[in-house]
């Protein structure tokens, strides 16, 4: 019989970056405040800048899902690509088209036109971050969908020896680097600005997620040169950090070509010296581990809240007011929606396919 392990115990600290993530997005999609009225400054400056958190998403995906991967190579000496693929797929998709399928029936109840078979076969499929789309935030779930494909072909592929694994990612992430920072600077020169052009395509975006991947290699493989560096380095990398997300709440995505070409760059740097940061902090982080545990379903749900949920609010309801309902009910809703969908269908997948990543604890 395969030896197989129950799943790694949650780490509290990495689940606090997940809930600022979650929370980072739901501040960008506020809904809109009754006419002549204006969100607080403090509000409008999240709303500005909370679109990062995708980036921050993308960096912690891809951390924990390839250490999943190098985890189960250092155990097992191979990497199971339809196991793998299975066990992602439980994660992924019944919450997904559970929400997908409940806002088409909603909106057929209200009255609402159908969007179309293009509309939903793009989002069935996870391509919509490049064809037509029902929400304006699935595309981040197409863009990790992709890298979910690709990661384990990628580390096949450059496996390497057993004395030194996988020890060519540095060189292939330094490469995916520079060339979707060029296909970004490309993109900017030869077409105007538009979300579904320059930030959503996985092939603008997927270094991010790269680095990620870096880190958890050099977590993994190469732990006392990471912590030299980062003894070393820990505060300039702090400040660095701060002045390159920065820029995202003092200007408007689109008013420069900077933010969505070497801004993207900056913002996954940053998240990833956030990363280093919470793998160290010893403190429980409870009240914010406790919304990142639910951050799937939460960033699910957030935009039907805000279309559907808001109906009983009074239409003169202050920006303060409806911010803050429009919050706590992504919460409560993303919450609930875990406990009745995602949770089932996880422990299902580790009853039908076990993990083969050996638990431990984040040092």
């Amino acid at each position: 019989m395969e030896k197989t392990t129950p799943p790694a115990p949650r780490c509290a600290p990495l689940d606090a970056l997940r809930a600022l993530a979650v929370l980072l997005v739901l501040g960008r999609h506020f809904p809109e405040p009754p006419p002549g009225a204006a969100l607080p400054a403090w509000l409008a400056v999240w709303q500005r800048g909370g679109w990062i958190g995708v980036d921050l998403f993308f960096v912690l995906s891809g951390f924990l899902v390839s250490g999943l991967l190098f985890r189960e190579y250092r155990r097992f000496g191979e990497i199971r690509y339809g196991h793998f693929l299975a066990r992602r797929g439980f994660k992924i998709y019944p919450a997904f088209y559970v929400m997908f399928g409940a806002v088409l029936l909603f909106a057929a109840h209200m009255g609402r036109a159908f969007v179309g078979w293009p509309v939903v076969l793009s989002e069935l499929f996870f391509v919509q971050n490049y064809g037509p789309a029902l929400f304006p935030h699935t595309w981040s779930l197409a863009v990790e969908e992709h890298f979910y494909l690709l990661l384990p072909l990628l580390l096949l592929a450059v496996r390497g020896e057993k004395s030194a694994p996988f020890a060519r990612l540095p060189r292939v992430f330094l490469t995916v680097a520079l060339l979707a920072l060029a296909a970004r600077l490309a993109t900017a020169q030869m077409l105007d600005f538009r979300l579904k052009t320059q930030l959503f395509p996985t092939h603008l975006r997927i270094d991010s997620l790269l680095f990620g991947v870096l880190l958890s290699w050099a977590t993994h493989f190469a732990p006392a040169a990471l912590e030299r560096v980062w003894m070393r380095f820990r505060w300039p990398f702090a400040v660095a950090a701060v002045a390159l997300v920065a820029p995202a709440f003092c200007l408007e995505i689109g008013s420069g070509w900077y933010l969505h070409t070497v801004g993207l760059a900056g913002f996954y740097f940053a998240g990833g010296v956030m990363l280093m940061f919470a793998l160290r902090w010893k403190s429980a982080w409870r009240p914010l581990a406790f919304i990142g545990t639910y951050s799937y379903s939460i960033y699910l749900w957030h935009i039907p809240v805000r279309f559907f949920g808001l109906g009983w609010l009074p239409r003169e309801a202050a920006p303060l007011t409806r911010a803050a309902a429009y919050l706590a009910l992504s919460i409560v809703v993303g919450i609930v929606a875990a406990w009745l969908v995602e949770r089932p269908f996880l422990a299902l997948r580790d009853r039908l396919f076990p993990t083969r990543s050996q638990p431990t604890r984040p040092s």
